[in-house]
Formats: C-alpha cells, sequence, structure tokens
C-alpha cells in the first residue's frame, strides 16, 4: 500500500512512517522540518513542505499516486485564553485544521478513484479538554466536525475517513507546548498553575503506541471510524460522556 504522511518528520509521524515502512509499505514523507526527513528510512520519498501551504500541497500529490492518507501534522502551544493572544489561536487553527483540510481536499480526488481512505489524527482533546489546552482543543474540535462531516459525505463512494485521538504522548510536540507556559507566568493570575504543569513531567504513552494505532488504521479491511490512543484518553473520553459536567469540569481542573 502506498501512504501520504504529513507531518511525517517527528514525532507520531515518524513512528508511525517507521513502522509502515516495516511492515512493507510505500510511504511518502511530507514535514516542513527538511533536516529532520533526512532522518526517515532509506525507501520513503520525501518533500518538504507546510501543510498551510496548499500550492505546495498540490505539487506534491501531482507527482505521486497514494492508496492512504494519514494527517499527522500538528501544533500546540498551553496558555489560559485571557493569556494567549489571537494570532496564536490562529495559529494552531492554520495547522491543525486548515492544514488537514488542505490535505484532504487536494488529495480528495485521487482517493476517490483508488477507494482509497483519510486518516485524521485528531486528539482526545477534541473531544474532552482541560484547562490552557483552549486553542489546541478548539482547533482539534474542528477537525472532529470536519472529518465526521466528510464520512458522512462520502458515504456514496469507498473512500473510508477515520478519526484517531492520542491522549498524552512522549514527544517533543507536548514537551515544547508545555515550555511555552514560561512566556506567560509574569503577571499571569494562573503563574502558579503554569509553573506546577511545567515540573509536572510527561508522564503519556511512548509514540510508538499512536503509530500502532495509525498502521492498524492503515491496514484494517473494515477500519472503526473513530479510534483512541492510551487509557487516559479512553477514560477521559467515556467520562465526558456520561457524568455532569460540573463534576467533569472539576475532576479535568485538578490535573
Amino acid at each position: 500500500m502506498r501512504v501520504f504522511v504529513t507531518g511525517a518528520a517527528n514525532g507520531i509521524g515518524k513512528a508511525t512512517v517507521e513502522m509502515l515502512v516495516d511492515r512493507g509499505h510505500k510511504v511518502i514523507a511530507y514535514d516542513r522540518d527538511g533536516e529532520a526527513l533526512e532522518n526517515l528510512p532509506g525507501p520513503v520519498e520525501t518533500y518538504e513542505g507546510d501543510v498551510t501551504d496548499s500550492e505546495r500541497l498540490e505539487e506534491v500529490v501531482r507527482k505521486e499516486i497514494f492508496n492512504v492518507l494519514v494527517n499527522c501534522a500538528g501544533f500546540q502551544e498551553q496558555g489560559a485564553v485571557e493569556d494567549m493572544p489571537a494570532d496564536k489561536f490562529q495559529e494552531h487553527f492554520d495547522t491543525n485544521f486548515f492544514g488537514t483540510l488542505n490535505a484532504v481536499k487536494t488529495s480528495l480526488p485521487m482517493l476517490r478513484e483508488r477507494d482509497g481512505r483519510i486518516i485524521n489524527v485528531s486528539s482526545i482533546a477534541g473531544k474532552a479538554t482541560i484547562p490552557f489546552l483552549g486553542a489546541y482543543s478548539a482547533s482539534k474540535h474542528a477537525v472532529e466536525g470536519f472529518s465526521d462531516t466528510l464520512r458522512m459525505e462520502l458515504r456514496d463512494s469507498e473512500v473510508d475517513v477515520v478519526i484517531v485521538e492520542p491522549g498524552p504522548i512522549k514527544t517533543g510536540f507536548n514537551k515544547r507546548a508545555e515550555e511555552a507556559l514560561e512566556q506567560y507566568v509574569p503577571g499571569s493570575r494562573y503563574s502558579q498553575a503554569y509553573r506546577d504543569r511545567m515540573n509536572s513531567g510527561n508522564d503519556g504513552a511512548e509514540p510508538e503506541a499512536a503509530a500502532k494505532t495509525l498502521v492498524k488504521a492503515v491496514e484494517s479491511s473494515r477500519p472503526r471510524s473513530r479510534y483512541t490512543v492510551t487509557f487516559q484518553a479512553f477514560v477521559l473520553r467515556r467520562l465526558k460522556a456520561f457524568i455532569p459536567t460540573p463534576v467533569f469540569d472539576f475532576l479535568a481542573s485538578r490535573r
């Protein structure tokens, strides 16, 4: 199978590319980090580019043929809604939502012809969030809604649409997101909460856990419409669905 992966050079994307190659798939890797792309396995075809650049995406897609699109590209910084500038919210949406949208719209004509598959990496934060993830969570809620709509609209085709919702994962992505809190510490009413968050450490799963689920979604003959990754994500999603909102807010705020 030929698989196009965005955000392929680091974190979950890189682990997914490596696992796909090990399992004999042909992989096309797309990422804005050209230096990191060079560290991917030899058989991988690599293209440097940003998912926010629809023209570059179209240029690459015209050169390639693939059956599966895996959208791993993402951006996250943390901070309270009242501390984070509006343009930082925009940056989250540019990459997480519009980047995913660009890749889907560019690839969809080919995927229709090949009865292909779209796998969008969302986050458990797209269903159930915690404090200081407002911008990231909002952008991932958008990915969830867009993906659900797309799945229904493509019922007249053989194109599958799959959402993967990772919980906490040990990647530089999450570490950098928490480190970004430091810029808001001076003068913020949340200063102590920020310090506690920065000192809490990253107790998430390894990127391979998410990669394993993504590969399963690629290879399954009848994939589920939605997968969660990590037990914490599994529990959080169900708590959000079944307990009263005030109770959930209290529990989530104690993280």
